[in-house]
């Protein structure tokens, strides 16, 4: 399933027509919130009557509502670099080509290119103040442990709190692994068969039943350990390895300490807003809700209709409540755009045991990780500048994460070169949907839907139903086509080689591979 979208300039006319003269006198704050793996049905605003999200329905209420807001990617990685470059994540090397489709490993190589510009570079030209608080999940380094060649700061950042990786069921204790659960189902196996043998091996040689050295054995038992423990050195060690807090350069927490992480990113959110508003500042609050173990604080458990999915969604509401208030309480509420969206659709296959633990994407098939769908690039998006932005509006043309970029560079007076390059399905059981191997369907000719009548994919065109359905098809090869001819080779950023683990790249605070610390014991 092929679909393009011409993105529409909506929100320069809706800036033009309230009054975009009065807003080039002043550069406004801007405050950017990315929910993780949120639905778009999980929002009172988008139809949702039976999970409580007051803070977000009243930001929809007081600004725009975007109905037709698409994600670039249907996974984190290549999603969030779309959002912070304004370009498809396949121009920047962060659109894999194999079956990892996002980071692994904060000791990975791998990550958003430095040449890249982000709207945070752009803003800081441009006399912006640059915070990021949450997840990064862009990468750390490239060539030693230190030289954080893809970190925030190397990508327009001022400041930076947060996981550089992103939340896993791995970060919580007593949860089942997320990361490569599959792979790691078997090497145990293999590890369990190696170990018997070897248990064999030995034991025949006590009793004399296997005639062999002991040489020979213990070589044999040494190789079976090896195995064991290049294997484990990563796998057994994940929430060590990836679970940890950063500020600017430096570990804080590892692994961090879930139980109070919420309420250490919410005030490093309300201190930048405080510290820097005499403005102009860029704050990008990239939550770590909603996505699993969907660790909730003990106050807002049991709270909603929809289990521990649902009460992780009411604490991010408050958590965005939060920060609105912190607006409000430093008088910066004229002058600050805000931005509320998510970084693709729900994971439908997000379950433990029989417990489901994923989102809910409305009426759109599919959801994260899958590529024809439209429930896993579906999200909501949603803008508030009182007195620019007209309140209680809805807009019904595409619009996409990537149009961001644009939108606050314009709103921070840069005007932005022409980029012109030379020359429902859901997949229960498989973690997230792959898109090659095994149950990935190929439809020739592709599917066809129009999204303005049919928005949750119902029905099928064809040409007996749609006169100009081969016309149609025919255009889009041809813009494949011309798309394809603008691509240039980059060094691919989630190649095998660079989203394996290394250990000389593992951030640690402690000497490895004893990292343990903890710098946030008396901040709370």
């Amino acid at each position: 399933l092929l679909i393009f979208l011409a993105t529409y300039p909506t929100l320069f006319i809706l800036l033009s027509a309230c009054g975009m003269t009065a807003a080039q006198e002043v550069k406004p704050n801007i405050i950017l919130m990315l929910a993780d793996d949120l639905g778009i049905g999980d929002i009172g605003c988008y139809g949702n009557n039976t999970m409580k999200t007051p803070n977000i329905d009243q930001l929809a209420k007081e600004g725009v509502r975007l109905t037709q807001h698409i994600a670039a990617a249907s996974l984190c990685t290549p999603s969030r670099a779309a959002f912070l470059t304004g370009r498809y994540p396949i121009r920047s090397g962060m659109a894999s080509s194999n079956a990892y489709r996002a980071l692994q490993w904060n000791a990975g190589s791998g990550g958003l290119p430095v040449n890249e510009t982000t709207f945070a570079k752009i803003l800081h030209q441009q006399g912006y103040a640059t915070g990021l608080v949450g997840k990064w999940h862009q990468g750390v380094n490239c060539d030693s442990v230190n030289d954080h060649c893809h970190h925030p700061l190397n990508h327009g950042f001022d400041y930076f709190y947060g996981m550089p990786f992103t939340l896993l069921n791995n970060c919580q204790d007593n949860k089942p692994p997320e990361l490569d659960a599959a792979f790691q189902a078997k090497l145990w196996f293999y590890t369990q068969l190696i170990s018997l043998a070897v248990l064999t091996v030995l034991t025949g040689k006590i009793t004399g039943l296997v005639s062999i050295t002991w040489k020979a054995a213990i070589c044999f038992a040494l190789f079976g350990f090896l195995y064991f423990a290049s294997w484990y050195s990563s796998y057994g060690f994940v929430k060590y390895w990836n679970c940890i807090l950063m500020r600017n350069h430096d570990i804080t927490e590892q692994p961090m300490k879930l139980e109070r992480t919420t309420a250490l990113l919410l005030k490093e959110a309300i201190s930048f807003i405080h510290s820097n508003k005499h403005g102009p500042f860029l704050l990008f609050v990239s939550f770590l809700h909603v996505h699993t173990p969907l660790f909730t604080t003990e106050r807002f458990l049991g709270r909603s209709r929809h289990g521990l999915y649902g009460d992780n969604i009411e604490e991010m509401d408050w958590l965005v409540g939060q920060i609105l208030d912190a607006v409000d309480s430093e008088g910066l509420r004229n002058n600050t755009f805000i931005y509320f969206a998510s970084d693709h659709g729900g994971q439908l296959e997000a379950q433990e045991g029989t417990i489901q633990l994923g989102g809910w994407n409305g009426i759109y098939k599919g959801g994260k990780g899958m590529g024809g769908w439209e429930g896993g690039i579906r999200v909501p998006g949603i803008f508030r500048w009182p007195g620019m932005l007209p309140a209680n509006s809805i807009v019904d043309e595409p619009t996409s994460l990537m149009d961001i970029y644009p939108t606050v560079a314009h709103l921070a007076h840069y005007v932005t070169p022409v980029f012109q390059p030379e020359g429902a399905g859901a997949c229960y059981g498989k973690g997230i949907c792959p898109c090659s191997g095994e149950g990935v369907m190929h439809h020739v000719p592709p599917l066809l839907f129009d999204l303005s009548r049919d928005p949750s994919e119902a029905t099928a065109l064809s040409p007996d139903t749609e006169p100009q359905f081969h016309a149609v098809l025919k255009r889009i090869e041809e813009a494949v086509k011309e798309h394809r001819r603008t691509l240039t080779p980059v060094p691919q950023q989630l190649s095998l080689l660079n989203i394996m683990w290394k250990p000389w790249l593992q951030p640690c605070c402690g000497t490895f591979p004893f990292c343990w610390c903890d710098k946030e014991k008396d901040d709370i």
